[in-house]
């Protein structure tokens, strides 16, 4: 089967004082309609990894490598290029709902600018009745409150519904989940994860979930790419992650995780 999406020999080095190496020579392939897990500890290069793939990353950063969709390389597109898939054909939903959005303006402004620089979209009637839509979709039902308010006025939950509705807008292949309940409680966590599983069943998109979870990427992901200090150690079924781990720093993360919840 050929792949939606292949990372090959992925390096990113940030700079500064001292060049810090995110990311080595990390490979893998996303598969269309799978819940791809990308796990590791904190400091191990997930949200590095999901920065690449969009191709934000900080001016200056080193690149080298491959981040492959649909037969071209995201990290030499030119910014005209990016623009049709960033938020378009990839879209991500971020760990912290409140910083996704700008705190002086409401929640339905950041929606109709989405809307107006999506070109396919900016030419849609109705453009309310589309958003209020997305908003039911992601479990919102109070939408013209929801819409009128400033983020502050929301919860974490509230937010990161919304976040997921204006992630989903433009219909994308890709949705990256770059820890999208880590800020929230466990009951909310929860009603998130269930509408991930429903909004993918509905609209058919693949989801690449990063996480450091363990208890989430059992519920949720098909395969698990688990990393180490900026490097792939392990690619495998979810099954066989917690079975048969084969390399000693997954072994170590799951006990880590199975003494947690014991």
């Amino acid at each position: 089967m050929k792949p939606l999406l292949s990372v090959n020999n992925l390096s990113v080095a940030y700079a500064g004082g001292r060049i810090k190496e995110a990311l080595k020579n990390a490979s893998f392939k996303l598969y269309k309609g799978e819940i791809l897990g990308i796990v590791g500890e904190s400091g191990s290069g997930k949200t590095t990894l999901a920065s690449s793939i969009l191709n934000i990353l900080p001016s200056g950063t080193k690149k080298e490598g491959e981040v492959i969709f649909e037969g071209r390389n995201i990290l030499k597109m030119n910014d005209k290029e990016l623009r049709n898939i960033r938020g378009n054909r990839i879209s991500i939903v971020f760990q912290e709902p409140a910083a996704s959005f700008n705190p002086v303006l409401t929640v339905g402004y950041h929606f109709l600018e989405f809307m107006g620089k999506n070109s396919a979209m900016n030419k849609r009637e109705n453009k309310g009745r589309i958003i209020e839509d997305l908003l039911r979709k992601s479990g919102i039902y109070d939408t013209k409150r929801v819409l009128k308010s400033y983020p502050h006025e929301l919860s974490g939950g509230q937010l990161q519904r919304a976040m997921i509705a204006l992630a989903i807008s433009s219909n994308p292949d890709i949705l990256i989940a770059d820890e999208p309940t880590s800020s929230l409680d466990v009951t909310v966590e929860s009603q998130i994860v269930n509408l991930l599983l429903e909004l993918r069943k509905e609209l058919g998109f693949t989801i690449l979930f990063i996480t450091h979870n363990l208890g989430l990427v059992k519920v949720l992901c098909n395969r698990v790419v688990f990393l180490y200090r900026g490097e792939v150690k392990e690619i495998t079924d979810t099954k066989s992650l917690f079975l048969r781990p084969k390399h000693e720093s997954t072994k170590v993360f799951i006990n880590d995780y199975l003494r947690l919840v014991s």
